[in-house]
């Protein structure tokens, strides 16, 4: 999850003020939001207009009664596109997504996480991740938790494979059980999660639940010669996969 300056500070460098990417969501919110016509501003226009009528030729209240009419139909239509885009962006309450802002020299930048709650601020919706709030028309992405979980499953995948030592290095007491941990989360998988983790990993394990497969065999056929009793490498296969820690190698499906 990225993690971004708070809105309300900047940062100096060079002599400069950098600002973050929730900062350049907001002031470019606002600069539309201040070259728009309100309804005070409205108002204001109706009251500069009865001051300044000429007094010879008032308006008449009819025409005032329908300028007031039309100021109440803009301001219900804007009530209500804020209640709609209220409703709207409540949605992603809660979800993953992507924000991606552009800041004063035209770099783009993108924040990802999750929406902890949706403000609105002179009739615009902001949306507030880690803190910060950013302008939710700024949203390029709603991750869905699948993906969320498929490519958090991928991340813990690669990184037990990066933790084991080398193949040959590996051992039954201490490398035993995470393999064949390893081995059943691959075969729990769906296609759609295995689409997410790296073919060079999936080799990799391959290597190791073969490396691993060997030295059960081993083992049994020591304890067979310990005891006297020789078996033949079909019954020492056979007693290495019914071992808590045997595991059967697998090919790559994605």
């Amino acid at each position: 999850m990225s993690s971004v300056s708070s809105a309300s500070s900047a940062t100096v460098k060079n002599g400069e003020i950098v600002t973050s990417a929730s900062q350049d969501s907001l002031s470019k919110a606002n600069e539309k939001s201040n070259s728009g016509m309100d309804k005070d501003a409205f108002l204001q226009l109706l009251v500069a207009q009865m001051k300044y009528q000429d007094p010879l030729e008032p308006t008449s209240n009819t025409e005032y009664i329908s300028q007031y009419a039309q100021f109440s139909q803009v301001e219900a239509l804007n009530n209500m596109s804020t209640t709609m885009e209220l409703s709207r962006y409540s949605t992603y309450v809660g979800k993953e997504v992507i924000i991606e802002s552009t800041d004063g020299s035209g770099k783009s930048s993108q924040t990802r996480g999750f929406v902890d709650y949706v403000t609105f601020e002179e009739g615009k919706a902001y949306l507030s991740i880690e803190g910060n709030l950013y302008k939710a028309s700024d949203i390029v992405s709603v991750i869905s938790s699948e993906f969320s979980t498929a490519e958090e499953v991928a991340k813990q995948f690669a990184k037990t494979i990066k933790d084991l030592p080398a193949v040959d290095q590996i051992s039954i007491e201490n490398n035993g059980n995470t393999i064949t941990n390893l081995l059943n989360l691959y075969n729990s998988l769906g296609d759609y999660e295995k689409g997410f983790l790296d073919d060079d990993d999936v080799i990799k394990m391959n290597l190791y639940v073969a490396k691993l497969n060997d030295l059960l065999i081993a083992a049994a056929n020591a304890a067979s010669k310990e005891t006297g009793e020789q078996e033949t490498p079909e019954e020492n296969t056979a007693a290495a996969e019914n071992s808590d820690s045997a595991a059967e190698p697998v090919s790559p499906e994605n």
